[in-house]
């Protein structure tokens, strides 16, 4: 496996499942990639794999996608939401869900 590159990217992850980062937390700015939870086989822990602290694994059917928080608790609550997608698999109304109500960024770093 390749060294882990880490980039600092903004994530918004919505109520039906889509997880979204782009380079800025800026609305108009287009996504570099969409992620859909519905279709993710399982998210763990991966601060073994990665050798980071922090750091989370999001598996889907075509690539695991690394992501990890800038602090112990911004990746607990991403991993608190982030599991409990391929758990229910449902789709919802769409609206955005963001930490604490606040902006938050948390690094990304993908494997194919």
């Amino acid at each position: 496996m390749e060294p882990v590159r880490w980039q600092r990217r903004w994530f918004v992850l919505y109520d039906d499942g889509e997880l979204t980062y782009s380079v800025d937390e800026h609305p108009e700015t287009i996504p570099q990639a969409i992620i859909d939870m519905t279709k993710v086989l399982e998210v763990t822990t991966a601060d073994n794999i990665t050798s980071h602290p922090h750091s989370i694994a999001i598996t889907a059917p075509d690539r695991v996608t690394f992501v990890k928080g800038t602090c112990p608790e911004e990746s607990k609550w991403w991993f608190n939401v982030l599991v409990a997608f391929p758990k229910s698999k449902g789709r919802h109304k769409r609206n955005a869900t963001f930490p604490g109500g606040q902006a938050t960024t948390i690094l990304q770093a993908q494997s194919k």
